[in-house]
């Protein structure tokens, strides 16, 4: 069994940023276990998504013997049954009320009867949670919380969760981060065991020390590509690489340096501590001569190899970064400005200012309105605003909205309910002008979300204060109590973005747990129970970390409303945008009564 990358692709949220990943072509095999190598950002976790089923590519193919993993936009449940994916913070994938019911959940998409759940239960708990003693009892009862857990052990958890269902693919990311030595050796046995039973792995990592003995292949990627598909033993002969990945050398790697200086030389097969330590006392006691002559030859043969290789992988490696370095220019030309305004479509350039003037507008002028009809006249330009972003930002609104526009209908109909107790029974009817004025008003919220979801998308949120800092700089003149108003507004727009970030991450986790074939940022309604409660902490806990990154900072009233704005630039096309929404504002006004 294999898994063939052709040309893969996958483009970052936001257009003005490079791909994820870059075409992206390698073919992994069952019964080797490859390391994903990079540095931070450089597509190793996009990559293992995209493996897993979870992302789409938007270029190029990925298949499974074959067979293609997208298919009517979904990936089959026949596949996704076979990948077994372990977040980077296994921790965070936990939400059932116990360690029975979390086994329970990763359990049911493979039917498996309750005898056969029982087995792997056990064969997961007696690989990951070994008693300490011959009176120990095992960290994870089955009645145990998980939450009630250390740190590390909630990750053991999840690696045992992952490794349950016996996946004949096993997706890990960094899943060394967090754990003690005791259960880094437990990782490394399983790892072990998964490969002679035929299985295949895929690690994401940067702890080379650690996976670098126990790999057969190692895929080094930078921005988004594929620099190099080489075996472990050519890493220690190719430092340079890492270098070229943007990666610091692992501790064996520069010992092996800090030895070659004080004139003991060590061969490239020495990847483990015991290895290493062989080769240096055997290197003080008889010379680098008699080592290379213990090397066996087909290890003799393949250094030769590698030295009569070594220009042209120069050369190869040379060029491929010159072209990532070339794109990188490419890409800082086109987005100089990237980190101070935001480059979503046309909006980019906008003077947040400008944004600002027109929500104000929009709002007032929405709020006004009295009637279906010219509330519906505002919600033009809002639709006309939101239809110019990219497509994968406006299919993330569309998601969005739909919970949203279910809780709206459901409080239409509440509203509309009417309960009496006329002739002695309990009477249930319905009231259309009370369902009809709840539903306008609900639909002048809808616009009001609608213009806000496309401020905040298209606005970073430094410049989205510096704007509200402007506009409000009248008020603060005369005295007025701006600046709370000001925090409120800017933190709200903040949470909006935040919401739907934390609601990608969690379907994220549902799909990769539940095997469900679904669409990305979908999940089925009988997973929102288990979703929600860990979904509400989570913003919870985001906000508690604003707070006290606020309170750190030390953020103050005073300190909000700055002259930060005088750098913005106001541009004569902000001007004509700014009399045009003056004068759509003049013709709402004048029709609020229709």
């Amino acid at each position: 069994m294999h898994i063939e990358l052709n040309h893969l692709s996958v483009a970052a949220p936001e257009p003005h940023k490079r791909a994820l990943l870059q075409d992206v072509s390698v073919t992994m095999n069952s019964g080797e276990i490859t390391l994903l190598v990079g540095c931070t950002g450089s597509g190793k976790t996009t990559l293992l998504q995209t493996i897993a089923g979870l992302k789409p590519p938007n270029a190029g193919s990925i298949l499974l013997d074959d067979e293609p993993f997208w298919q009517n936009r979904k990936v089959p449940q026949s596949i996704l049954l076979r990948m077994g994916l372990v977040f980077q913070f296994p921790e965070q994938q936990l939400f059932a009320r116990s360690v029975q019911r979390e086994f329970a959940y990763s359990l049911r998409p493979y039917r498996f009867t309750e005898e056969q759940k029982k087995r792997q239960i056990s064969s997961a708990l007696e690989q990951w949670d070994p008693p300490a003693g011959k009176e120990s009892e095992r960290r994870f009862n089955l009645d145990r919380s998980p939450f009630a857990l250390s740190g590390g052990e909630r990750r053991r958890l999840g690696l045992a969760l992952g490794t349950a269902v016996e996946p004949h693919w096993l997706l890990l990311d960094e899943p060394s981060a967090g754990l003690e030595a005791q259960s880094v050796v437990l990782l490394l046995k399983a790892l072990d065991q998964h490969r002679h039973a035929g299985g295949g792995a895929v690690v994401a990592t940067h702890d080379l020390d650690t996976f670098l003995p126990r790999a057969d292949r190692v895929l080094l990627l930078r921005e988004g590509c594929l620099i190099a598909d080489l075996a472990p033993k050519e890493i220690h002969s190719r430092p340079d690489l890492l270098e070229q990945a943007g990666l610091g050398l692992p501790p064996s790697m520069r010992l092996a340096q800090q030895f070659a200086v004080a004139g003991i030389e060590l061969p490239f097969t020495a990847l483990t501590p015991e290895e290493m330590a062989e080769h240096i006392v055997f290197s003080r006691l008889h010379g680098w001569d008699m080592v290379q002559e213990l090397k066996p030859d087909d290890e003799l043969r393949a250094a030769e190899k590698m030295e009569q290789e070594k220009v042209h992988t120069n050369e190869s490696a040379t060029s491929a970064l010159a072209q990532g370095n070339v794109a990188a220019e490419i890409i800082n030309l086109a987005s100089a400005d990237s980190q101070a305004v935001s480059s979503i479509g046309l909006y980019g350039a906008m003077d947040p200012r400008l944004k600002w003037i027109l929500y104000i507008l929009l709002v007032t002028a929405s709020m006004l309105q009295h009637r279906w009809l010219g509330l519906s006249f505002t919600l033009v330009p809002v639709a006309l605003a939101l239809a110019a972003l990219p497509r994968q930002a406006l299919a993330g609104c569309v998601k969005l909205m739909k919970p949203l526009l279910l809780f709206f209908l459901i409080s239409t109909v509440l509203s509309g309910t009417t309960l009496s107790t006329e002739r002695g029974s309990l009477q249930f009817g319905f009231s259309l002008i009370q369902a009809e004025a709840t539903l306008l008003n609900v639909y002048r919220l809808l616009i009001v979300t609608l213009a806000s979801l496309w401020f905040s998308l298209t606005t970073p949120y430094g410049r989205m204060v510096e704007g509200l800092n402007w506009v409000l700089g009248v008020g603060k003149r005369l005295r007025l109590p701006v600046t709370s108003f000001a925090l409120a507004v800017s933190l709200t727009f903040r949470f909006i973005p935040m919401i739907w970030s934390e609601w990608q991450r969690f379907s994220l986790i549902v799909r990769a747990r539940g095997k469900a074939a679904l669409r990305p940022n979908t999940v089925r309604v009988r997973d929102l129970g288990p979703m929600v409660i860990p979904l509400l902490m989570s913003l919870f806990q985001r906000a508690e970390d604003m707070t006290i990154g606020m309170e750190m900072r030390k953020v103050k009233e005073h300190s909000l409303l700055g002259t930060r704005f005088v750098l913005l630039v106001w541009s004569k096309r902000d001007t004509m945008i700014c009399i045009t929404g003056l004068i759509v504002f003049a013709l709402f006004i004048s029709i609020r009564n229709l």
